[in-house]
This record gives structure tokens, sequence and C-alpha cells, in this order.
């Protein structure tokens, strides 16, 4: 939400109208052909794997029900109303958000200050030249690996929809066969990696177009070929309950419902026989929340068992969020390195307004129309097929979600009674008793005419097969381009690595064991992302710093820097170009080590210089609260709960040096904010307080670094000048490598 709130404010902002690039640099490709490349990147086969099942799951769970609460809910109408909305709501402007901040600050940094086009520049306004070191590192890796998780998970779906809809052209062939899948993989592949070989303004550009126009045309013919005015209208009352109900669900936390954990048991019943060991699956997922905490008590106390909460209270399913949306949202922001390089790679010479409005809004609202006719004629069949095909109502009982295949005549999802089979020789299937990869196939299969139906299927795997050939050759462009150090042209073997690994990966998964496997790289994937979460709260930082940068706004230009760094660790505490008279890495660390243990002897020079005569009084207090927090930890091995008193204390402590670290920062003229001290004072105290000692040791012999970097002012006063491009392999240009090392270019900082 606060991304989101972020970008929509920045597109309305004078900061709006930077473009990035030079004055005159304009636009690389034309507007449908930006759209497509990005578009495809994005999304890729997820509107045709999720485009009916999302919506199906929230409507019909298949008899595991499926009401999320998210709206007010009466009647079945509202059910799928509020189906359709929490597809939206997933892959709406919350999804995009992620990739578009990303997006900004690398065009910023790589078409405006001619830094490396690397996720490590993105950090640049924030830490300077620490990009170039170990933290510069760790983020590229981190990357890397996202961006290969993630592309490997979409191959793996994408693999298993080709797989389905090539069963249903020749029965012949299963529809969930490992050594197809692994056939398809390497089968697209080599077409991956010629598309990657060919270039960006090549095979990428035109594989995405072909790919967006098909995708259109499906779309457009389903539209055409089934009841257009009921698409329209779903289409418009969706939008308008997605605009109605988007902030109150953005910030809904399934409160009552992750509650109703702690009125449960650690472990949840899996079958088998009597026993523990058929218990599994540690259930109750709230932090330092086990049945210890207050179900035992309580069970104890009664010697009753508690009542289950969800069936008293009528509550929704106490993990839902934890399965679809947080899911959703560390998946998306896994991509976020993949999918914001290759948005920043083919936006040069748009504005940043441009490019809000272009790379999050228009997607976001062709995805709505994607997602809206597949879900709403996904749907319709379900209910057609509950009212040709249940024996009565209570075949489904649309307050809890859930349909009775059984009294459908479905057995493991295909039809086994006569009426069941008739109906599907027509083309109409109770979607919540059918597979799930299958699903859009069961959409367009006869109901629209046999030999249409056998066209349209193969229309989608062949647009699949397009879209896996999108994502595996952006994806290897990315890995190759930041294992590169932002190289514009890296090796052909490179690239040929890159798009093999990617294949080799999905492959072993696959073999080593299907589906399963495929769940545990999506758990990597999310794991791997979830650093991003916090990353892109300090992108948003970054962005801001280096818009205003950009427009010379007073106070970052006039402002400075501590001597200090709170990232100097990176470095060893020796970084390149320090002030002269900072003390070296060993002095430095052992001010650490005294910060850390006892922070009071740094802290009384700090106070004394900010407070005078009065700064024992606050050092008194702020020690107090220190060693209260010690001493707490070390009591809670004796007394449950002390703790969390200790935790109280050490939050007292952290606000006081907040305190005493804006008060330095007005001191000295230093450019920051509450929120960035407040942070650092939480989670490197004794950093912060070397920080602050420092700079008043070293007020006299060192002058403050200025906010704004002199490359970065040397560029801003040629930014309306022509420049060439500059590749790595001309004199002069511009590599991530430390100029002390053989055979390195120097740094921008020193161009």
């Amino acid at each position: 939400d606060v991304w989101s709130i972020f970008l929509v404010w920045l597109c309305i902002s004078k900061y709006g109208t930077i473009k990035l690039g030079k004055k005159n640099d304009k636009p690389e490709y034309n507007d449908f052909t930006w759209f497509a490349m990005l578009f495809s990147c994005g999304i890729a086969v997820g509107l045709y794997y999720y485009g009916v099942s999302e919506p199906m799951y929230y409507y019909r769970n298949g008899g595991s029900g499926s009401n999320m609460f998210r709206t007010p809910v009466a009647n079945d109408d509202q059910q799928a109303q509020q189906a359709i909305f929490i597809t939206l709501y997933h892959w709406g402007i919350h999804a995009w958000v992620v990739y578009i901040i990303v997006a900004l600050l690398l065009g910023f940094m790589s078409y405006r200050w001619n830094l490396p086009m690397t996720i490590r520049m993105a950090f640049y306004p924030l830490v300077g030249d620490h990009v170039y070191g170990f933290l510069g590192d760790f983020i590229d890796a981190l990357s890397m690996a996202c961006t290969t998780f993630g592309v490997c998970t979409s191959l793996g779906f994408g693999v298993s929809s080709i797989n389905a809809g090539i069963s249903r052209l020749n029965s012949d062939i299963p529809a969930d066969d490992t050594d197809w899948q692994v056939a398809l993989i390497w089968i697209i592949t080599p077409a991956a990696t010629l598309s990657v070989i060919s270039g960006v303004n090549y095979g990428i550009k035109t594989i995405s177009e072909i790919c967006f126009v098909m995708g259109c045309f499906l779309i457009l013919a389903i539209f055409f070929m089934d009841n257009s005015w009921f698409i329209l209208n779903s289409l418009v009352q969706s939008i308008g309950h997605y605009f109605q109900w988007i902030i109150q669900v953005g910030f809904h936390c399934d409160t009552w419902a992750q509650l109703n954990l702690e009125f449960q048991d650690n472990y949840q019943w899996r079958g088998g026989g009597e026993g523990k060991e058929y218990w599994d699956w540690k259930k109750n997922q709230l932090w330092e929340a086990g049945a210890d905490t207050l179900y035992d008590p309580v069970t104890e106390a009664t010697g009753e068992d508690l009542l289950d909460p969800v069936s008293t209270y009528n509550s929704g399913p106490d993990q839902w969020i934890d399965w679809w949306t947080i899911f959703y949202w560390g998946w998306w922001i896994s991509w976020a390195p993949f999918v914001g390089t290759f948005i920043a790679k083919i936006s040069r010479g748009r504005t940043i307004r441009q490019v809000i409005v272009g790379a999050m809004f228009a997607p976001v609202g062709y995805s709505f129309f994607f997602l809206v006719t597949l879900g709403s004629l996904g749907i319709k069949m379900e209910r057609t097929a509950e009212l040709a095909l249940a024996p009565d109502a209570s075949a489904v009982d649309w307050a809890a979600g859930t349909v009775n295949c059984t009294a459908l005549g479905y057995d493991g999802g295909f039809p086994v009674r006569q009426d069941a089979i008739e109906l599907a020789d027509i083309g109409i299937y109770p979607l919540a008793c059918r597979a799930h990869t299958g699903r859009i196939y069961d959409l367009v299969d006869k109901q629209y005419g046999e030999g249409m139906g056998t066209f349209l299927t193969l229309f989608i795997v062949t647009n699949l097969i397009i879209y896996f050939v999108t994502s595996s050759d952006s994806g290897s462009w990315v890995d190759d381009s930041l294992s590169a150090n932002g190289h514009p042209h890296p090796p052909v073997i490179q690239k040929i690595y890159w798009c093999c690994t990617e294949g080799a990966v999905a492959t072993a998964l696959l073999v080593a064991g299907g589906s399963n496997s495929l769940s545990a790289l999506q758990a990597a994937s999310i794991c791997a992302g979830f650093p991003y979460t916090i990353a892109i709260c300090f992108c948003c930082t970054a962005l801001y710093r280096a818009c205003k940068i950009e427009y010379e706004d007073p106070d970052i230009l006039i402002g400075k820097k501590f001597h200090h760094r709170i990232f100097d660790f990176c470095e060893g505490f020796d970084r390149l170009n320090k002030p002269k008279g900072m003390p070296g890495a060993v002095d430095t660390m052992l001010q650490i080590a005294i910060a850390t243990v006892c922070p009071c002897v740094p802290l009384f020079r700090i106070a004394f210089n900010l407070y005078s005569a009065e700064g024992g009084k606050w050092v008194g207090i702020y020690s107090v609260l220190f060693y209260s927090w010690i001493a707490c930890l070390i009591a809670s091995a004796f007394e449950s709960n002390v703790d969390k008193l200790g935790w109280v204390c050490f939050i007292g402590f952290a606000f006081g040096l907040l305190t005493m670290r804006i008060k330095t920062r007005e001191k000295f003229n230093i450019y920051g904010s509450a929120v960035e001290d407040m942070l650092c004072c939480l989670m490197c105290y004794p950093l912060v307080i070397v920080q602050m000692d420092g700079q008043f040791l070293l007020r006299e012999a060192v002058e403050s670094d200025p906010q704004v970097p002199e490359f970065v002012r040397n560029v801003k006063e040629k930014i309306d000048i022509e420049l060439p491009d500059i590749h790595t392999d001309e004199p002069g240009s511009l590599v991530n490598v430390h100029a002390d090392e053989p055979g390195s270019l120097v740094k921008p900082s020193e161009v």
C-alpha cells in the first residue's frame, strides 16, 4: 500500500517530468512494442495458468471451503463477485508496483548518472561507493538467485499447462507426464537461447510482439463468441468493486481468523493410524504462539478440549492469507529484480510519469480485462453444470463456497454418471471438480463448436510456448547482464550458459519430485525475495533522493554526510576514498566493541557536545535502559516473559539514541530523516554510536562529505548535452570493479 501511494504521488508530483535519459533522448521503442515487451516479461504464463482456476478456487474450492469473507457475501452472486475481486487484487496495482520502483531507479541511475545497469546501483543514492564492495556483490548475487528461481517456477507452470493442452489434442499423451514436460523444456530452451543471442532489439522484441498479439486475439475471440454483454457487465462491475474495496482489503491481515490459531493444538490430523507420528505440520504459525501459550494451560485447567473456533464463530480460513496473498506478494517481489531490470532496459527516453502510467496502470487494465473475461466465463460454466447435474440444492453450499462433486456425477476429476458424460460431450464441465492445469482448455473445449474448440486449444498451447520463450529469454538476459556487471554486450557463451542453466534447474526439479519440487521452488523463490521486501522500501528512499538531486532541492544539495558510514563494515572499515584523519580498521572495530558492551563511554562524549552540562543526566538514563535490557535477557532463563520487558527497555534506549542522532544531524547539517535514524538505532546501535562519536572527534580535522557525489554534479552539468553511448569495451568506460584491482578501470566517482 505504501509503495503504491508513493508511486502515485511521484507520478503527479513535479518529479514526474524527469526523463530517464538526457534531455534530447527519444524512446527507443514505440508504445506498442514497449508495452508488449514489458507485459510479456511481467506476466508470462500466469494469465493462462491462473486466469480460470484462481477465481474458481475462491468461488468453489472443490469441497474444501473457499469463503474468504473479504467483501460482504449475502448470496452466491456476491460470492462470485468476491472471487473475481480477490483475483484482481492479487494481479492489480499491488503486483506491478514492485516492478516499477526497481525499473525507475535503475533507469535513473543508468541513463541519467551513467552507472552500470545492475541492481546494486539502485542503492547508490543511499550508500554511495559501498555498492562496489561486498554489499553490492551480495545484492547482485541475490538478484540473480531470485531471477533464476522465479523463471524456473514459471517454466514449471508453463510446461504443466502445455502438457495438459497437448494431451487434449492427443489423448494418447498423458496430461501430467514428467518425461513429456522435460522434453518440452529442452525443445523450447534452444528457441529461448536463440532469442537471447539475437538481442533485445531483434529476438526478444519480435517474440514479445507475437505473443502479445496472439493473447489479444484469443481473449477477443472468446469475448465475441460468448455472451459479450455479460462480460462487459462483469468487467464494469468488477472494476467498481476493485476500487471500492482495494483500500480496506489492502490493509486486511486476517486478524480474527489468525487469532483462532491460538485456540487450536499445534498439530493437524494428516490421516493414517493412531499415534502422534500421523499428526504433523505445525499449524500455529503466530510468532511464539504455540499451544503452550494458551491452548495447553486452558485445556489443562478445564479438563476439556476447546470448541472449534472456526465453526463456532463462522470465521474464515485461518491460513488462507499465507497460502495465497502472502505467496503472491512474495512471488511478485522475488521477480522485482528480473522484471524491473528488463523494464528499465527498454524505457530509456521516457519520463517517470510515462513509465508509471504505461508500465503500471496500463498493464493492470489489460490484465483486468483478461482475468475478468476468463474468470466470469469459468463461473458461468460452473453454475451451468451445477444447475444441470445437481440432484437438489444441497449439492451446493454457496455460503461455504463448496460443491459436492460426487453428487454432480464426477469422480477423480472425470464424469462417471451418464448425464455428466453427455454434458461433457457438449463442452460443459463443473470446473471446481476438474484438474487445475486443464481448466482453461475446459472453457474452450466444445461449447463454441468442436472444430473451434480444437483450434482454440492448439492456439493456447502455441501461445503458451511463445510466452514460455519470452520468460526464459528475458530472465536469461537479466541474469546475463547482472553477472557481467552491467556490460551491455556480454559474451555469447555466457548467454547460452544462463539459458541452459535455467532449463537444467527446471528439469532437475521436475525429475526429482514433480509438482512437489515446483512447490519447493516457489518457497525458495519467496524466501530469496524476502530481503527485497525491505530492500524495496530503501529503493523508494533512494529514488526520492535521486529525484531531489535532479531537481536541485536546496535541503539535499547543501546537506552533508557522516564521516563514518553505517555500511563501512562491508569494506572492513577501510573504504576507498575515506577522509583523512579517519581511524583505521583496527581502531574502528575497537570503538564498535566498546559501544556494544559499554555504550555509556562514547555516549557521554556525544551528550556533552549536544547538551553541555546536562549531558550526564541523559547518559545516565540511557545507560540504565541499556543495562536493564541486558539484565532482563539474562533473567528470562529463570522467569518467563522477563525478556519482553527487556525489549521495552531497549526500545527506550533506541529512542534516546534517535534524539541524539537527530540533534547531531542538525548540528552538522547532515541530510536524512527520522525514519532512517530510527531504523539504524534499532538495528545497529553500536555503529550509530561510533558514527556520532566520530563526527565530533573529527569535526575540526575533516570536512564532511557533500550529500551529492561530485561525479553526479558533473553528470548533472552535462545532462542536457548529447553524449555518445558508453560501452565497457571502450576507453573511459564505466565498469563495476574496484579501482585498485589489477587491470581494472576507474569507478564513476573517479571519472
